[in-house]
């Protein structure tokens, strides 16, 4: 299926292009070297965003040397490719910047816009972290790419650019972050510092390129100013994007530790499990034997099939158990309202102790595909979760219903509901609201729902209390 938006940003492109080439005879000569001179305060901003703009590439430099995080050498490169254009341009064009810096050719002035463009849309892949799976965007890079390499070979072979001649840099790049903004659904602040980062630069490279300077006689180093201001911005969004990956790293850590310690009990459960079943199996014989030998064999029969209920009770308690703390990672499908009576089970006796009654009302079974043993872990944490507001708040005749319907699944309590400045970060890592509590449960929850199984998993309020819903596609 044909992409209308993409479509019509590539029309434009190859309508600007053809605009382009009509002034040929112009388009691939150097241009009049016209000078224009900066007072002492426009010569010192241009030098301070000089400066703004080395110490961004060093320090960037430095953090890839550091981490060997390719997003750092991209932008560091990039902007080491900002300070030589400039340096060239300010050597063509303004005075006193053209006696102070030795970059007067229009060749070193191409290829650095050239290169700017290469390490930029770098720089955007690996920020962004498109990978193959973002198929358009994959291919737009590469694209790119490939004619910033190509172009690097024309402009030393014939003295001068090409395509970036024909085209500015700041329209490849335009469309890439637009798309990116258009088609990839995880985005967080990193990303809009990113992006309206980009913007601004655009919108100037737009403003000098049209010669609107000239025209509102406004001669001033808007393009230094510019590009410094990028700078401060997207080491702010490469720094905020350096606390996210922090931030996901010890929730990863959480999670380990928590597979661990469920591992851990998993084989606790097995080895009871394993010293149990002898003894009672030893009991059941027993009461076989109870039953040859004693009188009253009507009363004895109905005890030993109490007694045998009672022993296999025994026995699936420990079955489910020793099953639930299996750590195993195997995907299946299995039945939605089994999985929902087996987290019943586990989480019935607290339940019971509390006095709340669990309600299930099943329109509509349905399958799910995925690992049963995390998914009964999110049941009983929503379940778990209801109950402690339930108790907490001591609530008169409290109960907790679950709704199963075609690939919906909603769990409700009347415990009162989430307090609105809360409800939207209580699937945020180490946020809680209960004491003694590392705030991770819900995230995990979140985590198995859209990440493992691919449906999505949010809460609500109504009437009595909250609501909690898990949809499947």
């Amino acid at each position: 299926m044909i992409d209308k938006i993409l479509l019509l940003k590539i029309a434009g492109l190859l309508l600007f292009s053809f605009i382009s080439l009509q002034n040929y005879d112009t388009l691939f000569q150097n241009q009049e070297i016209i000078y224009s001179h900066y007072t002492p305060l426009k010569t010192f901003v241009a030098t301070l965003c000089f400066g703004v703009i080395l110490s961004a590439a060093i320090y960037n430099a430095a953090l890839y040397i550091y981490s060997l995080d390719k997003r750092y050498l991209y932008y560091s490169l990039g902007q080491f490719s900002v300070m030589v254009f400039l340096a060239a341009l300010d050597s063509l064009h303004i005075v006193p910047l053209n006696a102070l810096l030795p970059f007067k050719s229009f060749l070193l002035y191409d290829l650095a816009q050239i290169f700017i463009l290469f390490f930029s849309i770098r720089f955007i892949k690996y920020f962004l972290s498109i990978t193959q799976k973002d198929k358009k965007l994959f291919i737009m890079i590469r694209v790119i790419e490939f004619l910033s390499l190509l172009d690097i070979a024309l402009a030393l072979l014939f003295g001068h650019s090409i395509l970036t001649r024909i085209m500015p840099i700041f329209v490849p790049i335009w469309i890439v972050i637009t798309e990116a903004n258009r088609l990839l659904h995880d985005k967080d602040k990193a990303f809009y510092f990113f992006y309206y980062g980009w913007n601004m630069v655009i919108m100037m490279g737009v403003f000098v390129y049209m010669n609107l300077t000239e025209y509102f006689n406004m001669d001033f180093p808007f393009l230094h100013v510019t590009f410094a201001l990028e700078s401060m911005i997207l080491s702010l969004a490469i720094a905020y994007k350096m606390k996210v990956l922090e931030d996901e790293r010890v929730v990863q850590q959480s999670l380990l530790l928590q597979q661990s310690r469920l591992a851990s009990m998993g084989e606790m459960i097995s080895t009871i499990a394993h010293q149990w079943r002898q003894p009672l199996t030893h009991l059941s014989y027993l009461f076989m034997n109870m039953k040859k030998r004693l009188d009253n064999p009507q009363f004895l029969t109905a005890k030993i099939e109490e007694g045998k209920k009672q022993l296999t009770y025994m026995s699936e308690t420990i079955e489910h158990f020793s099953n639930f703390y299996n750590p195993g990672k195997e995907k299946k499908s299995f039945s939605v309202k089994e999985a929902c009576e087996r987290a019943h089970f586990i989480a019935a006796a607290p339940l019971k102790a509390s006095s709340i009654t669990l309600l299930f009302k099943v329109k509509e079974d349905f399958n799910c595909f995925g690992n049963l043993n995390e998914f009964e872990q999110v049941m009983i944490n929503l379940i778990n979760n209801a109950r402690d507001m339930l108790v907490k708040r001591t609530i008169k005749d409290p109960y907790i219903v679950i709704m199963i319907e075609k690939n919906h699944i909603v769990i409700e309590d009347n415990a009162g509901g989430i307090k609105p400045e809360n409800i939207h970060k209580i699937f945020d890592p180490y946020f809680s609201t209960k004491e003694k509590s590392d705030g991770i449960g819900l995230y995990i929850a979140k985590t198995i729902i859209e990440k493992e199984m691919q449906g999505k998993l949010s809460a609500t309020n109504n009437a009595a209390g909250a609501a909690f819903s898990i949809t499947f596609q």
